[in-house]
């Protein structure tokens, strides 16, 4: 039987200053199978984690993709410590048996992540997912990325502010004609039968923003013909790994 894959949402979570170099370290070091984070273009193309638009410098606030890399790699965080590229991502992990799931807001951004990670040999590691905070249709994010690359993995979560997951939300059609592995959910609106229609359909299901012990519990039992929910995403990953091991075991 599966084991649920456990993202640490933006490395540890609340432990720490999120998205950072030492947030990731932490992470792995819970016990973490993956890191989910956000990316950014600069406007010369390299790649930032970050969940932050734009960036206050000088007292004016600046949209990250308007600034050059040495500007933003200048720019310091609360625990000192610079906002991470990708590369440098890459490049401290590489010891690690670890995937990495990036969200991103435009084509361009799953592009570069793409040639960033077939320079490091870690294609095979990497999901491309979309925003939960993104309302556009699965195309206009993922068509010009399937034609740049057939096999990279990519993951559709669905809109948040929607009121209750209609079967149009999933995009199902459009999901199989680019070849979408996964379906996100918010744990607002997870539940069995969303998991077994997923299932059903043929696509993984994962669920995120998991914080409390309870509903991580509820989730983790939640099994559907042998299968456990394929992964979960939480801000409190240590609490979250050591209740998968306990529940799920073989």
């Amino acid at each position: 039987m599966n084991k649920t894959f456990v993202w640490g949402h933006r490395g540890a979570g609340f432990k720490g200053v999120e998205n950072t170099l030492s947030s990731f370290q932490n992470a792995i070091d819970i016990g973490v199978d993956g890191i989910k984070t956000e990316a950014q273009l600069s406007n010369d193309r390299e790649v930032f984690l970050t969940f932050q638009q734009s960036l206050k410098i000088n007292g004016e606030t600046i949209p990250v993709n308007e600034l050059e890399s040495y500007k933003i790699t200048k720019y310091k965080l609360e625990n000192g410590e610079s906002i991470p590229t990708l590369p440098e991502l890459f490049n401290k992990f590489k010891k690690y048996k670890i995937r990495y799931n990036f969200d991103i807001k435009a084509p361009e951004i799953g592009i570069r992540i793409i040639e960033i990670a077939r320079e490091f040999n870690v294609i095979d590691k990497i999901e491309i997912a979309k925003s939960s905070m993104d309302p556009n249709p699965l195309p206009k994010l993922f068509s010009k990325i399937r034609e740049f690359d057939k096999n990279v993995k990519l993951v559709n979560s669905i809109f948040l502010k929607y009121s209750n997951i209609e079967e149009n939300h999933l995009e199902l059609e459009s999901m199989k004609k680019l070849n979408v592995q996964g379906i996100n959910v918010n744990y607002n609106f997870a539940n069995f039968e969303l998991f077994k229609k997923v299932i059903n359909k043929g696509f993984k299901f994962c669920v995120w923003g998991v914080l409390f012990n309870r509903s991580m519990e509820k989730f983790l039992k939640m099994n559907y013909q042998g299968r456990f929910i394929d992964a979960m995403m939480s801000n409190f990953p240590a609490r979250l790994v050591k209740l998968r091991d306990k529940i799920q075991t073989n």
